[in-house]
């Protein structure tokens, strides 16, 4: 249908079709329908810091390795975001999950915690403010190959 001298499809069959493209081209590749997604939980560095004085957390740094080997959070399981949803099933369930990434605004390690929850974790949450933040507050590091994590 031609109107103001702009071709145009609406509705029907050629309107779906155009529809369902338009969210193939727009959405990234894996991406979950929004009635699948779920928020995610944040915690603050001193939740985090009281959970690990009483060894009442598994944290997961998110991060690449090299990144992690130069310096993370001492008794943190290093696992890519990449290969997080793989590492579901061998995850300890006994202890809430807390993810981390060097993103000021949890990007990484809440899309983790996002994958975690959908792959029915139900105890996760985000570190606020990251790596970066714990750094900034002269917490504790470690550089190296701490623990492995081997399913």
């Amino acid at each position: 249908m031609k109107k103001n001298g702009l071709m145009y499809l609406a509705g029907g069959t050629a309107g779906a079709l155009v529809g369902v493209l338009i969210l193939w081209i727009v959405l990234p590749a894996g991406a979950v329908p929004t009635s699948h997604v779920h928020t995610f939980e944040t915690v603050s560095i001193e939740e985090l810091q009281s959970m690990l004085d009483r060894g009442a957390v598994t944290v997961i740094d998110v991060r690449n390795v090299e990144p992690y080997m130069a310096s993370h959070i001492p008794g943190a399981l290093q696992i890519p975001v990449t290969m997080i949803e793989g590492e579901i099933p061998y995850l300890p369930k006994d202890k809430p999950i807390v993810t981390y990434c060097s993103c000021p605004a949890e990007e990484t390690s809440g899309h983790a915690a996002m994958v975690l929850a959908n792959g029915g974790v139900t105890r996760v949450a985000a570190l606020k403010g990251g790596f970066d933040e714990w750094v900034a507050k002269g917490l504790p590091t470690r550089s190296g190959r701490e623990s492995t994590f081997h399913p």
